[in-house]
């Protein structure tokens, strides 16, 4: 039964980590849950870039009346907690003093400073820790963060739309190929992204908005490429 519950309540910090989507980059998106006899008594996810960590907002929302369970409590934690100070210290620290007894984690963060550093500090400071919950939709997560760490490059999303023969549109004229729902899903995807890139033909005949008005979120950073510079300014 425990098995089960740990990814009930993983799955909840999955659904917590999207809400901080185009808001946290280049960090990963992160959310943490704070259980005591399954019952949630804290929550929390990264909201911005810069700004504490999910463990600390779970922890922070924890009511005053609660606050004695929290080291009967189990955290989970859709990534491995951190264990280095940048912008803000680590979540290690910060677990270990409070003294929550069990950790639950979907996957390892693929930063090298942590990567299996950050449960190792746990388990040498007595919690247990389970790691691989959903590891998979856990890795999905985080893949913006993870093609920069291991590869150096940004991710790149492709989006298109075509005709069911395969073409894109006609030369010099604007066609509608995509509806509603997939609008709504595109400006979505938007509002996750740093940047959208287009090219000179695209900018020229559609003169595309680029923005996220159909979703929740920052606009990314628009780009066109323009080889020739025959766009004005």
């Amino acid at each position: 039964m425990r098995a089960v519950s740990d990814e009930v309540f993983m799955r909840r910090c999955f659904d917590l980590a999207r809400l901080g989507a185009g808001r946290v980059s280049p960090n990963p998106m992160v959310g943490a849950v704070l259980v005591y006899e399954g019952r949630i008594i804290g929550e929390g996810w990264h909201r911005r870039y810069g700004g504490a960590h999910a463990e600390v907002n779970a922890l922070a929302s924890v009511a005053p009346s609660d606050r004695a369970l929290i080291r009967r409590s189990t955290l989970y934690v859709s990534l491995e907690p951190c264990c280095i100070h940048r912008k803000t210290p680590p979540c290690t620290n910060l677990i270990l003093r409070e003294g929550i007894p069990r950790v639950v984690v979907s996957c390892l963060d693929p930063t090298p400073e942590v990567n299996g550093r950050g449960l190792e500090l746990l388990r040498e400071g007595g919690v247990e820790v389970r790691v691989g919950v959903l590891e998979e939709e856990g890795r999905r997560l985080i893949r913006f963060r993870e093609a920069f760490v291991r590869h150096g490059r940004p991710f790149v999303l492709l989006k298109f739309a075509c005709s069911r023969d395969g073409f894109l549109g006609k030369p010099g004229e604007q066609i509608w190929i995509s509806n509603p729902w997939t609008k709504r899903w595109v400006h979505r995807c938007r509002a996750a992204a740093d940047a959208i890139l287009v090219g000179t033909r695209t900018a020229r005949t559609d003169n595309p908005q680029l923005t996220t008005r159909l979703f929740f979120g920052d606009s990314p950073l628009r780009i066109v490429l323009d080889r020739r510079l025959t766009l004005p300014p």
